[in-house]
């Protein structure tokens, strides 16, 4: 059995940890013009295509009366449209637009780079090791596979066959 860490460390790798997602998160809203929680609901329906709110809400661990008011504002920006719940009439699922679509793609290439040139000064050794440790932290916590970005023509397809599903007869 492994020793555990002291207190000291444990609480300067959770102050740490707690730093970089701040810096992270205000770095993207620095750069990117759009709010993390906004950013959040865009990721989720580029991954995994169009959603319900509630679906949002509760794969994110945000609110249903937040993940409408992002979806809302995204709606009003021309990235997001309500289209059709085929298992529920009733329901209504949020799409990507084209314009969404596309603000994904570009933000998800920009952090990209922005990461690289952050740490662009580092040992590609020392890269390979941090990508190992929040790998095996994201284990820990759950986490088990990376999140991946799915193709772009994938995303493409999928959010315009629910907007077409959508549109009015003969548009």
């Amino acid at each position: 059995m492994s020793e555990k860490i002291t207190q000291d460390d444990a609480v300067e790798m959770l102050t740490s940890v707690g730093g970089i997602i701040r810096s992270i998160k205000h770095l993207y809203a620095e750069h990117e013009g759009i709010d993390h929680g906004a950013a959040v609901v865009l990721s989720m329906l580029y991954r995994l295509g169009p959603l319900r709110p509630s679906d949002i809400s509760q794969a994110c661990g945000l609110d249903l009366s937040t993940v409408s008011r992002y979806a809302r504002t995204q709606e009003e920006a021309g990235r997001v449209a309500k289209v059709a719940d085929p298992g529920d009439r009733r329901a209504h699922r949020l799409a990507l637009t084209e314009a969404g679509i596309e603000h994904v793609y570009g933000l998800w290439h920009v952090r990209i780079e922005n990461f690289r040139d952050l740490i662009a000064h580092w040992s590609p050794q020392d890269a390979h090791t941090l990508v190992h440790l929040v790998r095996r932290l994201a284990a820990d916590l759950g986490q088990e596979q990376p999140i991946e970005m799915p193709e772009l023509e994938q995303v493409r397809a999928a959010h315009q066959a629910a907007l077409a599903e959508t549109l009015p007869k003969g548009a």
